[in-house]
């Protein structure tokens, strides 16, 4: 019986995931009406992104995850490929914006989405490995915290702060969890801080975010010009919404309201209630996560469950603290929701293997009943 290959599905987080997604496209689309001369334009790029992410979703969903464990190093090696590619190549043509996409043909994907997977994976099983050693902050610490820091410095020169950021915090939880001490990660942290306060001073847009953001007068014609009218599309949303397609701010008001901040669409058109259910939606995923990280049989599969729901979970919690006005402005979407193929992608490969693991969870059940109770088929 052991050698039976089961696939259960966790369906509480499939109808989370299909919810999401499916209502997450009817705002996109919403949101993105008057961004092309084709209104259904970006639906129909949206939709397509949707069905390679589904293929990959099932792909991952069935492939074990315990084999990351034996790629750690092609995934680390990986992912330096890409960060050093990226700028690389961003060099070489010439280009002038930030260094943080890769094109291939016609196709193009940022490499952070994939790095800060990369990133969980190494990291989980990097501490599943050395449990044992963990105290040990010059043979086994340091060299997490070295790799950890030049994937981050990576990220954060193409310039990239709130990704390089938001993996750094990824990891520091994974550190928590994986009984690194305190005292470690509080320096970890206070180096990283200090050093991330003095790049953004040394870029002065990035600088000019932070300082509009604890400003008291904002100049909203210009800085504060997309949360100004995010906070107005919010407003004017009220308690139930002024309806499905019915958005003023995406209209000329709010730039590229599909992407980062579509969640302000969202609150317009479908108000109070309609974002506190899109927010219990996350809340009721990132829970899901946590439950399966509770069952998983080793430290891997926990840590690894654990980094993929606190990834979905931040990303939109930060996403929607900059619409709402709490955060400093960032380009980090809201997961299923907004317009982006590379996060999409990588989102569906991060539930694919959050799926695994809850299915091999299941299975280990199954086959320790059936131990237990000594059948044998």
């Amino acid at each position: 019986m052991d050698n039976v290959k089961y696939f259960h599905l966790d369906k509480v987080l499939f109808i989370i995931v299909i919810i999401l997604f499916v209502a997450g496209s009817v705002v996109m689309y919403s949101a993105s009406t008057s961004q092309h001369a084709d209104s259904s334009h970006y639906l129909k790029r949206h939709l397509m992104n949707g069905t390679i992410a589904v293929i990959l979703g099932i792909i991952f969903s069935r492939f074990p995850h315990q084999y990351f464990r034996h790629l750690r190093y092609f995934i680390l090696i990986g992912m330096y490929v890409l960060l050093v590619g990226v700028l690389i190549y961003n060099k070489s043509m010439g280009m002038t914006h930030p260094a943080r996409w890769l094109y291939l043909g016609g196709f193009s994907f940022q490499v952070a989405d994939f790095v800060r997977l990369g990133m969980i994976i190494y990291i989980a099983d990097y501490l599943h490995r050395n449990q044992e050693t963990l105290h040990d902050f010059k043979t086994s610490v340091l060299p997490a915290f070295l790799i950890v820091s030049t994937v981050v410095a990576l990220i954060a020169i193409q310039p990239d702060l709130s990704s390089s950021l938001m993996i750094m915090m990824l990891c520091l939880i994974l550190f928590y969890l994986g009984n690194v001490q305190i005292s470690h990660i509080s320096a970890f942290l206070s180096v990283g801080s200090i050093t991330a306060l003095v790049f953004a001073w040394s870029r002065p847009y990035m600088w000019k975010r932070i300082m509009t953001f604890f400003s008291d007068n904002v100049d909203v014609a210009n800085e504060g010009f997309q949360v100004h009218h995010s906070l107005m599309g919010l407003a004017h949303g009220g308690i139930g919404g002024v309806g499905l397609g019915n958005s003023y701010v995406k209209d000329l008001f709010l730039p590229e309201p599909h992407t980062d901040f579509v969640f302000s669409i969202l609150g317009e058109e479908f108000g109070f209630i309609g974002s506190s259910f899109f927010l219990l939606l996350f809340l009721l995923l990132f829970l899901r996560g946590l439950r399966i990280a509770r069952n998983s049989a080793d430290s891997f599969s926990m840590l690894l469950a654990i980094g993929i729901s606190f990834s979905l979970f931040s990303f939109a919690m930060v996403n929607i603290g900059v619409v709402t006005g709490f955060l400093p402005t960032t380009g980090l979407p809201l997961p299923l929701i907004s317009y982006g193929g590379s996060n999409l992608l990588a989102t569906a490969v991060m539930l694919g293997i959050l799926f695994n693991i809850s299915s091999n969870n299941e299975s280990g059940k199954i086959l320790s009943s059936e131990r237990v109770l000594n059948i044998d088929f």
